[in-house]
């Protein structure tokens, strides 16, 4: 039999049901607004939120382009490197993880800890790390630490060409020297590679690779030689500690194109750990640093006489027997002499006779010789920091300051500047303007643009320059200050310089000087000028005695690098070489692009490195060059046959320079 159940218990039944109901209804209600919310109303902020958590960017800086010297010798290059990171957020115990890494880092403890702490989502640790620290920080397996491949700036010969070369910064910005003045070219594209985490933590990739080559910038080619770059700094260095000097300035150049062979300054620094080394190491002082270059400048006050067409070989001048005075002041030589001509003013290197002919001259003829010769102005050389020196207006120079600067007081030039000056002398009066780049190419050898010799200016005639080389051998022949600068077989035109330093407090000193010699050789035939500058030495100071002896020694490397055994046995007349280059035999372009087709090796001969990488690039053949010039020799001859991917040597040389 049924029970009926009482009307009151079932009314509270269905109040039940129906607040139960309600209860479903009214969550059921908050978990869709709570989903809508979610997923439509701050779907993106939540979105933004979640890519900080898991995923994050991380830019990896660019591959920087090679640096090579003129012989493809690798002077600056870029390796891949790992560098460690962290997330903070993700970290458990800062100080027992920070403490373990720092182990494996070998690195301070304190500064790893700090960087553990708190809730960013990533921190660069440590960059650019060595293997071994990278495999110790990998056999950690901590879930907070990653790392990541970045390339490295290397200079594989430390401090070799370190002023030229400069740095790059952690950020693969060039700050010093030759990769700052060419960072745009030799900086690569940036790099961002997208990694997350999943649920365990575990990091993986979403985009990028830092696995594969990076991509990189353009190459440099140098005019710089390697091997004569060494010599020269080694030779500098053993002359800057014989006489305890302060420092040096050396620069060998190539008086027919300009280009600079070696240069070099000290003291150095080691550009792959720039940072321990003051900041005042990385001037390179040849470019940047101006001094009053004393004697040397002699021969701009008879470029300037002889220019003038007012003063010939034969007007002598009277020296006074070693003292005279001129505007209230005395002016000494070291020897008394007599009457001298302008070439034995040159050659005994007397002042009082260097600044009589100035005061005949008249400032305004003087600096016009000078500005010509290019004091007081840049050269133009690619390098980065370039003073431009002082030269004061002529219209205030009284006979006393005119009277110095005839023998280089007064006036301030850097190294380059009196290189290239006395490069055009031996040009046969043609000034061409400096430079250390001799090719750009990309990273797969095809050339992107080439440097050509450029002529700034004619200076003297191709007879004055003569004679002006005439009283330069002068100095080096017996009774002159230079006599002892002898380089056999091969004769030397040059000048001695012994300049008082300027005293801060003002005047000059009487116990620190820059000694110096400039000149080039072969006399007869110029291929190289040099010059050497050492700061404060001590014991002695004259050029001749302290400077010398390096010069010679880097006289003789300059010849073996380029080649240079003997004196010519007709000695050309020295003329204009700024436009002077044999024309490229006729371009055989479709005679070579069907040697290539034919699979036979082209004949290259006569071309320039321009015309070969063009070649060459556009057939994919690799192609290794030495020297400078036009294509002398090569190996595979021309006419056999070209095997699959076989690469192509050139050997370059300078034009013959034929008398006129």
């Amino acid at each position: 039999m049924s029970v009926r159940q009482p009307k009151d218990f079932r009314r509270w039944v269905r109040t039940r049901l129906w607040a139960l109901g309600g209860v479903f209804v009214l969550v059921f209600a908050l978990l869709t607004g709570r989903a809508v919310d979610l997923q439509v109303l701050q779907s993106d902020p939540l979105n933004q939120r979640a890519q900080r958590e898991i995923v994050r960017e991380v830019e990896i800086a660019p591959n920087r382009g090679i640096i090579y010297d003129r012989n493809q010798v690798e002077l600056a290059l870029s390796l891949e490197t790992d560098s460690v990171y962290v997330r903070p957020v993700a970290v458990e115990d800062p100080r027992r993880e920070g403490l373990r890494l720092a182990k494996a880092l070998g690195v301070e403890a304190k500064p790893v800890i700090k960087r553990m702490e708190g809730k960013r989502h990533f921190v660069w640790l440590e960059r650019r790390v060595d293997p071994q620290q990278a495999q110790a920080v990998k056999a950690l397996e901590l879930k907070s630490v990653g790392l990541v491949q970045e390339p490295r700036r290397f200079y594989p010969y430390t401090n070799l060409a370190c002023h030229l070369l400069g740095f790059a910064g952690l950020d693969a910005k060039g700050l010093e020297g030759l990769e700052r003045g060419y960072d745009q070219v030799l900086r690569g594209k940036e790099h961002t590679v997208t990694r997350a985490r999943d649920a365990l933590g575990r990091t993986f990739q979403l985009s990028g690779s830092t696995t594969g080559p990076l991509s990189r910038g353009r190459d440099l080619i140098l005019t710089i030689d390697k091997s004569l770059q060494y010599q020269v700094e080694k030779i500098l260095a053993a002359t800057v500690k014989r006489w305890k000097a302060v420092g040096g300035q050396a620069i060998v150049l190539s008086p027919a194109t300009g280009e600079i062979l070696a240069m070099a300054s000290l003291p150095a620094f080691n550009p792959n750990v720039y940072q321990d080394y003051p900041r005042d190491t990385y001037r390179n002082r040849c470019v940047t640093d101006p001094y009053e270059p004393g004697s040397t400048f002699k021969l701009f006050m008879a470029a300037a006489a002889l220019d003038s067409g007012r003063i010939n070989m034969e007007q002598r001048f009277d020296c006074e027997n070693g003292s005279w005075r001129v505007g209230g002041r005395t002016i000494h030589d070291t020897h008394p002499h007599g009457e001298l001509n302008l070439g034995e003013i040159v050659k005994f290197s007397s002042n009082i006779g260097a600044a009589k002919v100035a005061i005949e001259l008249g400032p305004q003829r003087l600096q016009k010789t000078l500005k010509a010769f290019g004091f007081g102005q840049p050269t133009g050389v690619d390098l980065p920091g370039e003073s431009r020196g002082i030269l004061r207006p002529a219209r205030n120079w009284k006979p006393v300051e005119l009277a110095n600067i005839a023998f280089g007081q007064g006036v301030a030039i850097t190294a380059l500047q009196l290189t290239a000056a006395v490069g055009a002398i031996a040009n046969g009066g043609v000034l061409m303007r400096p430079y250390v780049v001799k090719a750009v190419v990309d990273g797969s050898g095809i050339l992107v643009s080439e440097a050509q010799p450029q002529a700034v200016r004619r200076v003297l005639s191709s007879a004055e320059a003569r004679l002006l080389g005439r009283m330069m051998q002068m100095v080096t022949e017996p009774g002159g200050t230079g006599s002892s600068i002898q380089v056999p077989p091969f004769k030397v035109a040059g000048k001695t310089g012994t300049a008082q330093k300027v005293k801060p407090e003002g005047g000059y000193s009487h116990s620190e000087y820059m000694s110096s010699f400039v000149g080039y050789l072969p006399a007869d035939d110029p291929q190289a000028v040099i010059l050497v500058v050492i700061d404060t030495p001590k014991g002695r100071h004259y050029g001749g005695t302290v400077a010398g002896p390096a010069w010679v020694a880097m006289a003789k490397a300059a010849m073996k690098a380029l080649g240079v055994h003997r004196a010519p046995e007709n000695p050309p007349l020295i003329q204009a070489r700024a436009a002077d280059a044999p024309p490229a035999r006729p371009a055989p372009a479709q005679e070579l692009a069907r040697a290539v087709a034919e699979g036979l090796v082209p004949d290259l001969a006569g071309l320039t490195l321009r015309q070969v990488l063009a070649l060459a690039g556009s057939r994919n053949l690799p192609v290794q060059a030495t020297g400078w010039g036009r294509v002398s020799s090569q190996t595979p001859a021309p006419g056999t046959p070209l095997k699959p991917g076989q690469g192509l040597r050139v050997q370059l040389t300078p034009p013959s320079r034929g008398g006129a």
